[in-house]
């Protein structure tokens, strides 16, 4: 009887053994298609990344060629958004919207907004217009009208 018992029990480690073997064996090939899987998660959310900034070219593209796409200081800060996504990033370069004591309302003309927080109402529509030229790369603030006051050495 203690032999089959020892047997059993022999017999119960070997089949324990493999088990842990399979199950470190499975958990590797895991880890890897979890990898494989971040990895295409990346190449998915790069390649829209592309596709998105491709679409927003056509259609501000479309825009230029019917002539819609004008940027008016009469326009509301909304509707000036409506042609540009990055109107907020030029606002916020003249420190229009960026925070509680210089936020602008939607409804605000961009004419407005200029007159309230003192902000030279020619340098902004430059910069807004920057945004819709062809091949500009669209500047998106004062500062690349000028140049810093810095000097930089190495």
């Amino acid at each position: 009887m203690t032999i089959a018992a020892l047997i059993i029990a022999v017999v119960a480690v070997l089949v324990a053994y493999l088990a842990v073997r399979r199950a470190g064996a499975l958990d590797q090939r895991l880890s890897r298609l979890e990898s494989n899987l971040y990895s295409l998660k990346s190449d998915i959310m790069e390649q829209r990344e592309k596709i998105d900034e491709q679409l927003l070219e056509m259609r501000l593209e479309m825009k230029r060629q019917t002539g819609s796409l004008k940027f008016d200081p009469e326009m509301t800060i909304a509707e000036a958004m409506e042609i540009h996504p990055r109107v907020n990033e030029v606002l916020a370069s003249f420190h229009l919207g960026g925070c509680s004591h210089c936020a602008v309302s939607a409804v605000d003309t961009i004419e407005g907004a200029c007159q309230t927080y003192g902000v030279d109402q020619k340098a902004l529509m430059g910069a807004l217009n920057q945004l819709i030229l062809p091949g500009s790369g669209g500047s998106t603030g004062p500062a690349a009208a000028k140049s810093p006051n810095v000097k930089v050495t190495f």
